[in-house]
């Protein structure tokens, strides 16, 4: 019985397997199949858009430029920098109230000359680091320059206070720190000029450019949609809230004269 049931149902299995083989076909007819090229042939629909004449391109080389340097120049003008600060902040620890006699009042501008320094040294710092992450930044660049620029009164007025009220010896050192200062800023000033003049030369090509495509878009749009034609005049419907009616008075028309 087994035998004959699994003879029966091979029996009946094997049409459909044949039909699933046979490719099928539609009364004599075969469908046609889509050309490989026929998309590729065609191509995709563009449009060519003509760049204006006024248009101007931004210079290809910087390097002829005044005040402009590598990353690696950067990065080294910067390392000079460090020097100085350090400089700076090894004298501050030579000298103190208790190292120099000074009268009551000289010794408080005294403390708060050097307070300020100090502070004015961590700012530099911060920008300064923050600075040789991005040497191309004309922000930080300018917060360096302004750091170095917030340490150079007060350390001119340290020196001149040691000098007064201390040995000549440590009076040069300070004198040779404030110099080393000054040459860090004149430094770095044509370098932070270079990126300056570089952001806004980019900008003012930017807006020129845009300007100029602006033009030829109104150009190319201008009677692109017709005529502008008059509305014709439509008296509107007005649907409001109907107000339900007045009751009148259960002696007569409200209205009525007496």
């Amino acid at each position: 019985m087994r035998f004959l049931a699994v003879m029966i149902l091979v029996g009946l299995l094997a049409p459909c397997a044949a039909t699933a083989q046979t490719p099928q076909k539609d009364s004599g007819q075969t469908l046609a199949k889509p050309a490989a090229g026929s998309t590729a042939s065609r191509g995709i629909e563009t449009e060519e858009i003509k760049i204006p004449e006024q248009m101007q391109a931004p210079p290809r080389s910087m390097a002829n430029q005044p005040g402009y340097m590598e990353p690696a120049q950067a990065h080294a003008l910067l390392i000079k920098i460090w020097q100085a600060e350090s400089r700076v902040r090894d004298l501050l620890t030579q000298v103190g109230p208790q190292n120099i006699k000074m009268p009551t009042t000289v010794l408080l501008s005294f403390n708060d000359n050097l307070d300020k320094l100090r502070r004015n040294l961590a700012a530099l710092e911060k920008s300064r680091q923050q600075f040789a992450s991005r040497v191309d930044s004309e922000y930080l660049g300018f917060q360096t320059y302004a750091g170095i620029s917030a340490i150079l009164p007060p350390l001119d007025r340290l020196t001149l206070m040691v000098s007064r009220y201390n040995n000549s010896g440590l009076s040069a050192e300070f004198n040779q720190a404030w110099n080393e200062m000054l040459t860090m800023q004149q430094s770095l000033k044509p370098y932070l000029a270079f990126l300056l003049r570089n952001h806004d030369q980019i900008f003012l090509i930017m807006e020129s450019n845009l300007y100029g495509c602006q033009n030829e878009l109104n150009y190319a749009m201008h009677g692109a949609n017709g005529r502008a034609e008059p509305m014709r005049n439509i008296l509107p419907a007005f649907k409001g809230r109907r107000r339900p009616p007045q009751k009148t008075g259960t002696g007569g028309n409200t209205n009525a004269k007496h």
